[in-house]
């Protein structure tokens, strides 16, 4: 590269043209030499660059360049030089390839003997070295000649230096030219969005004159005849099977894809007959979209080459492909003992399934004789149903049914007793129940002291059911997004990450923490905006997805990034966990939503835990906190969660719906239904819930013992949804989101424990809050105790999670793989359990 040289010679005053080469090499040129420059009406400039090592740098490397000189016209375009500081703080923001790039032009352009004429964004290439060239000055294209001559900078020392003429006034051609070059040089046209041919560089042109000997094709505007070569032209060279008609058909999609689509790069195989043998030749045809250089109107990009030899391999390939088959065919008689052991594998299967059944079955039934969650209703409905196929009830179920319902403080959608069970049941420890009681109804013995527990917290947790896998990763930490940084369209997607959206589609196990370390601060976002797309929501309901994908960053952003479990995270799996349901799970394919039910559910969903501030309503309420004040103690978050998000559906620059659906009664089904799936995330809900789920969606009893026969032997439950209320259909909608909101409990173990400990730590942050506001610390909450609220899982599991993922698979039996997740952590939750029993 240009650097130092220390070869001494005494300096000449001869005036010559730079452009000359006799000399050149071996002449030393002083300042004062290079005056005569002042009076070219071209910008020049003299810049002396090297490269030093520089400890302090990432890569041990520093790149110095300075103007030694300029003459007036490059003064007057470019301005002052920089001072080595700025040049150095300005070629930091170059990337590693960049500079890279630029040390290899230096390299060339220096060793070079003769001018070195370059293609050159000026920005790019002077914005280091004038304080006149800025990021945000106009930015084009401009050809330099550079050449290598040796300079005296100091009476000791003399340098190589590249002394860089500039050419401004460049004609149309010469502006297209240098616009093909920066991209790509090898075979390239440039067409307009009509198809017409702009330039073209000499290797495309033999390239495509080679093709057709013989025939004469003026090039450009203004020769005899007009033009022939047109983009059109070059697919109709094209041997397609479907003839001309084929070729139309792959201009159109082409055009569709570079002008329409704006896709980054469109590719194209086109078949073709060799002149000389006829045989089957091969071509890729790769369109980039970009702007004219002289009027900044949309053109196309195009590069071609031969890939015959790759479709030779490929085509060799499927020969290899037949021949294995014919060898398949000769094992005919393993593929049938292979299909035997099939069979007798699927009826294993069959086998085990009714055996977790049973199970399942067993586990319901032992947890009656610790909590019984059946509600008043429920009892009623059972006992009446009893009646109905005959039986006698005893009279002692009669009277507690009768002592029950004639309580004035009954609730008819809660389970009996529920206060008493939780708090006094042997099986559940007493800060534990006050936990699921504060949870599930707001305690009414919360603010009584606290029993005295095993003392303060130990740093470790072999006394906690579970703890986290040596080398889990850290609890994720979001990015937070600004006004300033949502864009308006989604961002270019890697392969990775478009692999990645495709597990969310259809994995109920979908690692959302590997996602959201892909794709930072778009998260929520992303997903959300992909599940829109491919559901058909976007093209069926018409929704502007620009205005959609802002929507859906500004909500991304309410999510506070220091909540550990209460974040985007949070609500992405809850989105993707709600698409599973609906989509894998039966529910639309069973007809019980609808369009706009989708639309609804993947909506709230992404907003149900927006602006949360990473405490819970009981503190809230207990704070007299504004929303608390707000909403009466009634939901507070769930209601601001809605509220807050709605607002935004209203603002013109992030309302996606279209006028006819905003103006029509689809908006009011619309925030109908979210109002209800959002509001029913309140735990305080979940048992008015369940009881009205089950008693809506419980098949009438038998009423002989040959329909009782027929029932058992239902593989699934029927049901027509078209005669269904649509309170309660309500009810599945709710019961969705109230199952993805706490869907961790179906993945797998190790992303399960992450969210239990991180909502753990977010519980604690909580109490540390209650103790600065003077407040007892709520059950579970005081992080200086032992154990925090990983400890009531497993009564979580049984009380709460369990039967309610149980009653949506017995409606909805494809949700199985969900249920099956849920069972396996409840057994590691008992397993550690009962091994920490065992050591303590």
């Amino acid at each position: 590269m240009a650097g130092t040289t220390p070869k001494q010679a005494p300096s000449s005053h001869a005036v010559a043209d730079p452009d000359e080469d006799d000399d050149a090499a071996h002449r030393i040129w002083t300042v004062r030499d290079l005056r005569v420059l002042h009076e070219l009406q071209k910008p020049v400039a003299v810049v002396v660059s090297g490269v030093y090592e520089d400890p302090h740098s990432a890569e041990g490397l520093q790149d110095i360049s300075r103007v030694v000189f300029q003459n007036a016209e490059c003064k007057k375009q470019w301005g002052l030089p920089r001072s080595r500081a700025e040049f150095v703080e300005i070629h930091k923001s170059y990337s590693e390839t960049e500079r890279q790039m630029q040390r290899a032009w230096i390299l060339k352009a220096t060793q070079g003997g003769s001018s070195h004429q370059s293609w050159m964004n000026v920005s790019d290439f002077l914005r280091p070295l004038f304080q006149g060239v800025t990021a945000d000055g106009p930015n084009y294209i401009c050809r330099f000649d550079s050449k290598a001559i040796r300079v005296r900078t100091s009476p000791t020392q003399v340098e190589t230096a590249l002394m860089h003429v500039a050419e401004l006034a460049g004609s149309v051609t010469d502006l297209r030219v240098g616009a093909i070059h920066s991209r790509n040089p090898l075979h390239t046209f440039l067409f307009n969005s009509c198809g017409v041919l702009l330039n073209a560089n000499a290797s495309a042109l033999q390239a495509f004159a080679h093709s057709h000997a013989g025939k004469s094709f003026p090039w450009f505007p203004g020769h005899a005849g007009g033009t022939d070569l047109t983009l059109k032209s070059l697919f109709q060279e094209g041997a397609y099977p479907g003839g001309e008609e084929e070729a139309q058909s792959a201009y159109d999609d082409a055009m569709n894809a570079v002008f329409n689509l704006q896709l980054e790069c469109h590719r194209h195989t086109q078949p073709r007959k060799s002149k000389k043998d006829g045989s089957t030749k091969w071509t890729m045809i790769e369109m980039w979209p970009m702007l004219d250089p002289v009027d900044a109107s949309p053109a196309v990009l195009v590069k071609r080459h031969n890939i015959t030899q790759q479709k030779h391999m490929e085509l060799q390939l499927t020969a290899h492909q037949d021949a294995l088959q014919k060898q398949n065919q000769e094992l005919e008689q393993d593929s049938l003992t292979l299909h035997e052991q099939q069979l007798r594998l699927e009826e294993e299967a069959h086998s085990l399934t009714q055996r977790l059944e049973v199970i399942l079955h067993d586990k319901f039934q032992h947890r009656k004789h610790n909590f019984d969650s059946d509600t008043p209703i429920d009892k009623t409905l059972t006992f009446l149903q009893g009646v109905i196929v005959g039986k006698v009830p005893p009279v002692e179920m009669a009277l507690d049914l009768f002592n029950i319902l004639s309580e004035s403080d009954t609730d008819l959608r809660q389970p009996v007793g529920l206060e008493d069970q939780l708090l006094q049941a042997r099986s559940i420890d007493s800060e534990v129940g006050q936990s699921m009681l504060q949870l599930l109804q707001g305690s009414a013995r919360s603010s009584a002291p606290l029993p005295d527990r095993q003392g303060p917290r130990s740093t470790s947790r072999t006394n906690s059911s579970l703890s986290l896998p040596p080398g889990s990763p850290r609890p994720y930490r979001m990015d937070s997004l600004t006004e300033q940084n949502i864009s308006f369209v989604p961002p270019a997607l890697t392969t990775s990450t478009e692999n990645m959206l495709l597990d969310a589609e259809n994995n109920w196990q979908f690692d959302v923490f590997k996602f959201a370390e892909a794709t930072p601060g778009h998260t929520l976002a992303l997903l959300t905006f992909h599940f829109y797309k491919t559901s058909g929501c976007i093209s069926h309901f018409g929704l502007d997805s620009a205005k959609l994908w802002r929507f859906l960053q500004r909500i991304e952003s309410g999510y506070q990034m220091q909540n550990p479990y209460h974040n985007s995270i949070h609500v992405t799996s809850v989105v993707q966990m709600t698409h599973m349901l609906l989509c894998h799970g039966g529910i639309m394919q069973s007809k019980a939503l609808g369009k706009i039910q989708l639309m609804s559910a993947y909506w709230s969903a992404a907003v149900h835990d927006f602006e949360h501030g990473g405490v819970n309503n009981d503190f809230l309420i207990k704070t007299a906190h504004p929303l608390s004040i707000t909403y009466n103690d009634q939901s507070p978050l769930e209601n601001h969660h809605l509220a807050a998000a709605v607002r935004h559906i209203f603002d013109p620059e992030l309302a996606f719906l279209p006028l006819n659906f905003a103006r029509s009664e689809n908006l009011l089904m619309l925030r109908s239904t979210c109002i209800n799936m959002v509001l029913g995330t309140d735990m305080k809900k979940h048992f008015d819930i369940m009881s009205r789920f089950q008693a809506a969606f419980k098949r009438a009893p038998p009423s002989s013992a040959a329909d009782l026969s027929l029932q058992s032997a239902s593989a699934s439950p029927v049901q027509d949804w078209e005669s269904i209320k649509p309170e309660d259909k309500t009810l599945v909608h709710q019961m969705v989101l109230k199952c993805a909101d706490i869907g961790h409990l179906a993945a797998d173990i190790h992303t399960h424990k992450r969210w239990a400990f991180q909502l753990e730590e977010e519980f604690f942050r909580q109490g540390d809050r209650e103790k600065e506001c003077g407040l007892p610390v709520s059950p579970l909450m005081d992080r200086t105790l032992q154990g925090g609220m990983t400890r009531s899982q497993i009564g979580f599991f049984n009380i709460v999670g369990t039967p309610m993922f149980k009653a949506m698979v017995d409606l909805f039996p494809d949700a199985q793989p969900m249920l099956d997740g849920v069972i396996a952590n409840l057994r590691q939750w008992e397993e550690s359990a009962a091994q920490a029993a065992k050591t303590s």
